[in-house]
């Protein structure tokens, strides 16, 4: 019997050990043929089994492994963590078991937040519960959802004394929030150079590219003229009128919250800033000098 556990990588992990623990099973075996050979073959204590993570499979080693796994008894445990199989492997699942675990994301990241909240006798407050899965799921929704990071900061906050606030867990998480975040574009609505350079100066020290932190704030700035419309619209939006902006909720506050208090003509200028910043930068020029120039425009 084999049974195949992919979909998000801590989610599968952690039912691919809570399986193990149901048939016994403790340790890990090299995918190998000969490793899974030696796992499977009868004993003293029955008719063996095997725990295989095949994260850093090579194809080469998957084709050298594959035949020994087409015919394991039905009897015989095998399981396998695959959270991202590659297409030959996934093609290999279809006539076999697999249990997919989908990383949760809107609605269900919060649920999945809360739920994970109350296994730890954690109350999580509604904004803090959205402000933790605003950091680990950016707005523009192009990077993964880190649920074991979550986890760990679950863990962390469960040791902090009541009640929980969201000045507590800001000060308490060491999640770094994803370039899409507010705190640049705040610092240039707040007409503060200073500040907006000191936040540059701080993501080109750690690593950023400067092309992903032009894009996050074009589309930040993409983001505040839909608020604007929206609002313009609906001046006083409901919580399902949150869903027109296409993004988490806490993100969709946070960008009617400033869109209050822009104008179109000013929003409209600083789209072109900064498309014209990204012209330069593709262009030739120091991709820093460019962001730069537009974020003293922006802030000046």
């Amino acid at each position: 019997m084999l049974v195949a556990f992919t979909g998000d990588p801590f989610l599968a992990k952690e039912a691919f050990w809570q399986e193990a623990r149901l048939w016994g099973l403790s340790r890990l075996t090299e995918p190998t043929p000969e490793a899974l050979a030696q796992a499977l073959s009868p004993g003293l204590f029955g008719t063996g089994g095997a725990l295989l993570d095949l994260r850093e499979l090579s194809e080469g080693e998957w084709k050298a492994l594959k035949p020994f796994l087409e015919g394991i008894p039905e009897e015989v445990p095998v399981l396998v963590l695959d959270p991202r199989p590659s297409p030959s492997r996934a093609a290999f699942y279809r006539s076999r078991e697999r249990r997919d675990f989908p990383t949760p994301k809107g609605k269900d990241l919060l649920r999945h937040l809360e739920n994970r909240a109350k296994r730890l006798g954690l109350r999580l407050p509604s904004g803090v519960a959205q402000y933790l899965a605003s950091l680990v799921a950016p707005p523009s929704g192009e990077e993964a959802v880190d649920l074991e990071a979550l986890e760990r900061e679950l863990e962390k906050l469960a040791l902090l004394t009541p009640p929980l606030t969201l000045e507590k867990v800001e000060s308490a998480v060491a999640l770094k929030p994803p370039v899409g975040g507010f705190d640049l574009v705040r610092a240039v609505l707040g007409k503060d150079p200073k500040e907006a350079l000191a936040r540059l100066k701080r993501l080109k020290e750690e690593g950023e590219e400067p092309l992903r932190v032009l894009g996050a704030l074009s589309w930040q700035f993409a983001l505040l003229a839909k608020a604007h419309f929206l609002l313009q619209e609906t001046p006083r939006p409901k919580e399902e009128d949150l869903s027109r902006l296409r993004v988490h909720p806490y993100a969709a506050r946070k960008a009617l919250e400033e869109a209050r208090r822009l104008q179109r003509e000013g929003l409209a200028e600083a789209l072109d800033t900064l498309i014209e910043a990204e012209r330069r930068a593709k262009g030739g020029k120091d991709p820093w000098l460019a962001l730069e120039a537009a974020v003293l425009r922006l802030a000046g």
